[in-house]
Formats: C-alpha cells, sequence, structure tokens
C-alpha cells in the first residue's frame, strides 16, 4: 500500500465565524473610547468604558479558545494513535539499531588506539625516553583517520622531545633545566626559569659579599687599639695575712666531732 494513502484528511474542520462582520463594529467601538477625555468628571465614564472593552474581549477570547480545543481534540486522538502504531516503532528500531552501530565503531576505535599506543611506546623505548605518557600526545584518534597519519603524529610529538633533550643537553645547568623540562615539557620555559634562577642566586652571592665587605670596613680598629684589647688587664689578688686563734672548745663527742668536719671542709690549719 501506497504510504501517502495511510493518512488522509476526510473533512476539514468547518469554524462558522462572523468575525468579520464584528470587527467593523469593534473598530467603531475603539475609536469611540480613543476619542474620549479623561477629567475629573469623566474619569469614571472612561473607566466603564475601559472595562466593557475588556469584557467584550475577554468574552471573544473564551469562544476562541474553545474552538481551538474543539479543533484539536481529534488531531490529538489521531497523534495518540499514530505515535502508538507507527512512530514508537521506528524511534525504537533506530535507538536499537544505533547502539549497535556504535558499539562496533567503538571496538574498531578502541583497538586503533590501542595499536597507536603500543607503537607509541615502541618509538619512546627505542629513544630511551620514560618520562612522558601516551595522553601528553593528544592523538584524538577517529575511524576515518587514517593509521598513517596518527602514527606520524606519534613519531613527530617524540621527535620533538628528543630534539629539546639534545639542546638541554648543551646547556650549562642541564640537570637543573631537565627536571624544569619534565614538568611541562616546554624547553623555552624550562631553560629560561633555570638560566634566571641561577642569575638570581648569583646576584644574591655578590650582593652579601659587598655586604661583610662594607661591614668590615666599618669595624676596622687600629693595630695599637687592637693590642690594647687582646691584653686583658690582670688584676692581682689581695694576699691576707695568716693569724693564729688559740681556744678551748667543751661539746659532747658527736658536736666535736662535726666541728671537726667543719674545719676540714672549710679548709682551716688546725692543731
Amino acid at each position: 500500500m501506497n504510504n501517502t494513502e495511510l493518512i488522509v484528511v476526510k473533512q476539514l474542520p468547518v469554524i462558522q465565524e462572523q468575525l468579520k462582520q464584528l470587527s467593523t463594529e469593534i473598530e467603531q467601538k475603539v475609536e469611540n473610547a480613543k476619542k474620549l477625555v479623561c477629567t475629573e468628571e469623566t474619569v469614571k465614564e472612561v473607566k466603564q468604558v475601559r472595562a466593557d472593552l475588556n469584557k467584550e474581549f475577554k468574552d471573544l477570547e473564551t469562544q476562541r479558545k474553545l474552538v481551538k480545543e474543539q479543533v484539536l481534540a481529534p488531531y490529538m486522538q489521531f497523534e495518540e494513535v499514530y505515535k502508538q502504531y507507527v512512530s514508537d516503532k521506528y524511534k525504537n528500531a533506530d535507538i536499537e539499531l544505533k547502539n549497535k552501530a556504535d558499539n562496533v565503531e567503538s571496538e574498531l576505535k578502541a583497538k586503533k588506539e590501542q595499536d597507536i599506543k603500543d607503537y607509541f611506546e615502541e618509538y619512546k623505548k627505542a629513544n630511551n625516553i620514560d618520562f612522558i605518557t601516551y595522553e601528553q600526545a593528544r592523538i584524538n584518534v577517529t575511524l576515518s583517520a587514517s593509521m598513517k597519519n596518527l602514527k606520524e603524529q606519534a613519531k613527530a610529538f617524540i621527535d620533538k622531545i628528543v630534539d629539546d633533550l639534545n639542546l638541554i643537553e648543551t646547556q650549562e645547568h642541564k640537570t637543573e633545566i631537565l627536571v624544569e623540562y619534565k614538568n611541562t615539557l616546554n624547553v623555552s620555559n624550562a631553560i629560561t626559569v633555570v638560566t634566571n634562577r641561577f642569575k638570581a642566586i648569583e646576584e644574591e652571592k655578590k650582593r652579601q659579599e659587598e655586604f661583610m665587605k662594607e661591614a668590615t670596613k666599618s669595624v676596622i680598629i687600629p693595630k695599637g687599639e687592637m693590642q690594647e684589647i687582646l691584653q686583658a688587664p690582670v688584676v692581682e689578688e689581695k694576699q691576707e695575712d695568716i693569724l693564729t686563734l688559740k681556744f678551748t672548745v667543751k661539746a659532747t663527742r658527736t658536736k666535736l666531732k662535726e666541728l671537726k668536719e667543719f674545719l676540714e671542709s672549710g679548709g682551716y690549719d688546725y692543731e
């Protein structure tokens, strides 16, 4: 059966309307309303005319919406039937077929990307590079891209790394530059950062040396004064005369023993 004959409108909706006739009457009312002069005496009349016009329009809008519902009702019923028996079936088939195709293409793409990853790792190893990853190359693998083109992208990325490493090898601070380069893979930036760093260090060393020289100059002591400072004055201790004191002590044995220990510990010479 021809699909163009499956959906046919048997009878168009017939809407009986007299809007054209009503239009002349509406225009006359609107023009009269616009000509009204609003003053303190006529403001109530103006407001009443406005209310009457709004009421007429509201009534017509209600009739219009009712006609719309009556006209659309048969179509909405038709659309539900059409959705059930036609559109849903096509859409479900489309989704299922798309999923099948997507799954196959995803597998093909995954296999192609794995082949590129393997090539990347082999070429990286051949160049003795161990600090870069496949993800850093940002190779966009698509089904339409040729393997030759994708491998060329991988090779170009690694070749650039090799060139950068050769350049770093010629630099004065190559070890420090290499450490910086591994973080960014930007050789010019790495060289600039490290060069500026060492320049700043040298400038700081010079600044400190100049500071120490100036500090030394400001505290120079004449030779004669230095000798006086080094030769600290000797303070002679005054020796006291040694005298003899004789007396008799009467006490218990324990007390006399304590007195003896006191004299001995105090450095007294006694008989």
